[in-house]
């Protein structure tokens, strides 16, 4: 348990004249206020604040040093709070239970001031209580980034979640859940939709000849092609293996086929190089399956029927598009 000591030395009161929040004060003027505080030894390990409590001061480091976790568990980054800084004044201001754990990095002494006490000290002086706005501003600045980092940190997961990292074309994950948007909305609007399904022709042979580095090249080409031929409103995923979906909004069956064949024609076209060797290059081609949206359809149906069309554009000799 921390040590509670009445009486403030000339040596603590030199120490607290140093922190940050009594800068710039007249200690003197506010000694009666001051002597109203405790002192308080903690030793290293132990519990300062704990997280989801109640908490009624506020306190100065003068001494030693604290570690101020972000969660209950302690098993994330901490900030380090060293002689001069204050901590729990949050908490003690909105009232709420203690989001952070306080636990003492070294052994220390902190200024215990209680929150009728520190509320008389921003009354009583006009530079604690400008030290104390700087602290809460400083504070809030810091919460900003850590919320901006970790709003870039789940984008970044999100992203990998979602992104097909040899294609850079989303996922089959991704494909699963906004691909059921555009169905469902199209359902309720009444609107034409198309669903494609595309695959490479003997890619196996592909691999089997060049290796599965120049097999990656192709894939990655393929997919740059893609996105080429698609339109804006268009959704294009890697469905898996040497395999592609589409999803085309407000399109009818004719519109489609047009696009298909658009992209069939620039996929056989395409030169592709492997790692930038002249020497070593090749053509494919792709077979692509379409199906237009139909009443009661849901993702698995409409995928099915596109599918089966893509068979019979394989079956028939591929290098075709086949329409279910």
């Amino acid at each position: 348990m921390p040590d509670i000591i009445s009486d403030i030395s000339d040596k603590d009161r030199e120490l607290i004249h140093q922190s940050n929040i009594f800068r710039g004060v007249d200690i003197e003027d506010l000694v009666h206020l001051i002597s109203e505080c405790e002192l308080l030894c903690i030793e290293s390990g132990h519990t300062l604040i704990q997280a989801n409590t109640r908490n009624q001061h506020f306190y100065v480091v003068l001494t030693g040093s604290m570690k101020v976790y972000l969660n209950a568990t302690m098993t994330e980054k901490f900030i380090a709070m060293l002689p001069g800084d204050c901590v729990g004044e949050l908490s003690l201001f909105d009232g709420a239970s203690t989001s952070a754990q306080v636990v003492a990095a070294s052994n220390s002494r902190l200024l215990k001031i209680n929150e009728e006490t520190l509320w008389r000290l921003i009354r009583a002086s006009h530079s604690f209580s400008r030290n104390l706005l700087f602290l809460l501003a400083k504070r809030l600045r810091h919460d900003n980034i850590t919320i901006v980092d970790g709003l870039q940190q789940q984008q970044k997961l999100e992203n990998k979640a979602n992104v097909d990292a040899l294609t850079g074309l989303f996922n089959r994950h991704w494909m699963n859940e906004f691909f059921k948007r555009q169905i469902s909305r199209a359902l309720t609007d009444n609107k034409p939709l198309v669903v494609i399904l595309a695959d490479l022709d003997n890619f196996k042979k592909i691999n089997d000849t060049y290796g599965h580095l120049a097999g990656d090249d192709v894939l990655s080409t393929v997919a740059r092609v893609l996105n080429k031929q698609i339109r804006a409103a268009d959704l294009l995923a890697r469905f898996g293996g040497e395999e592609f979906a589409m999803i085309l909004p407000d399109t009818s069956i004719d519109e489609a086929k047009l696009i298909a064949e658009r992209i069939r024609f620039a996929v056989a076209a395409k030169q592709i190089k492997f790692d930038g060797d002249t020497h070593q290059q090749t053509h494919v081609t792709i077979s692509l399956g379409l199906t237009s949206l139909m009443l009661g359809d849901d993702i698995t149906k409409i995928l099915a029927r596109a599918d089966k069309a893509l068979y019979q554009a394989k079956e028939h000799g591929r290098n075709r598009i086949e329409v279910i």
